[in-house]
C-alpha cells in the first residue's frame, strides 16, 4: 500500500466520521418525524386542573376539556403565509390515566385508557392558538372503579387526582405524520353540588 492510499482513506474516515458528529447536533423536535410542521399542545384546560364530579344531583356526565394546539414550521425561515400542503388533519387521539403514587392498574386504580376519532384542521401560523374540545373523562369511567367507589362519599370527602396523558396524531395535507403530547390533571370527587 502506498501512503497516499494510507492518507486518503484517513481523511475520508476522518470526513464521515465528522459529517456524523453534525448531524446528530440536530434538535429532537426536528428529528421526530418526518414532517416539516410541529404540533404542539399549548395548554390543556388552559393549565388549570380539572375538576371532575364522579355524580350530580342529575345524573353522570362526561367531561371536556379545551386543547389549545399550535401547528408551526420546523424552519422558522419559511413564509408564514398559510401553506395548504403543511396544514394539519387531526384524526385521532388517546388518552392514559396515571396517579403519582405509581399505582396504575386500569380498572383498578385509574380508569381505561381510552381512544378515540377526531376530524379537526388548522392552519400553520406564526403566533397564537386554536382551541377544540375534547372530551377526557367518558361516562362509562364514571360507572366502573375506581370512580364509580368515589360517588358514595359527598362534598369532596374523598378526592383522588390523576393524570389524563393526551396523545395527538394527525397528518399533514401532504401526508406526513404529526404526533403531539401533553397532561393533564383531574381532581376526582363527588363534589358537593349547589
Amino acid at each position: 500500500m502506498n501512503r497516499s492510499f494510507i492518507r486518503s482513506t484517513i481523511v475520508r474516515a476522518g470526513l464521515l466520521l465528522g459529517a456524523a458528529g453534525f448531524s446528530a447536533c440536530s434538535a429532537g423536535y426536528s428529528t421526530e418525524n418526518n414532517s416539516s410542521v410541529l404540533l404542539i399542545i399549548a395548554s390543556i384546560n388552559g393549565g388549570a386542573a380539572l375538576k371532575s364530579d364522579v355524580v350530580t344531583e342529575t345524573g353522570i356526565f362526561n367531561d371536556l376539556a379545551d386543547v389549545a394546539i399550535a401547528v408551526r414550521f420546523k424552519n422558522p425561515n419559511i413564509s408564514t403565509v398559510p401553506q395548504i400542503p403543511s396544514a394539519v388533519i387531526l384524526e385521532r387521539y388517546e388518552i392514559k390515566y396515571r396517579r403519582s403514587d405509581g399505582r396504575g392498574v386500569e380498572g383498578q386504580d385509574v380508569p381505561f385508557s381510552i381512544s378515540g376519532n377526531l376530524t379537526q384542521g388548522f392552519d400553520v401560523k406564526n403566533a397564537g392558538t386554536d382551541t377544540f374540545s375534547l372530551e377526557v373523562v367518558r361516562v362509562q369511567a364514571k360507572l366502573e372503579p375506581p370512580l364509580r367507589n368515589l360517588q358514595s362519599g359527598s362534598g369532596g370527602g374523598m378526592v383522588v387526582t390523576m393524570f389524563a396523558d393526551i396523545t395527538l396524531h394527525g397528518r399533514t395535507i401532504s401526508g406526513q405524520s404529526v404526533t403531539s403530547n401533553g397532561s393533564l390533571q383531574i381532581d376526582f370527587a363527588n363534589w358537593a353540588d349547589n
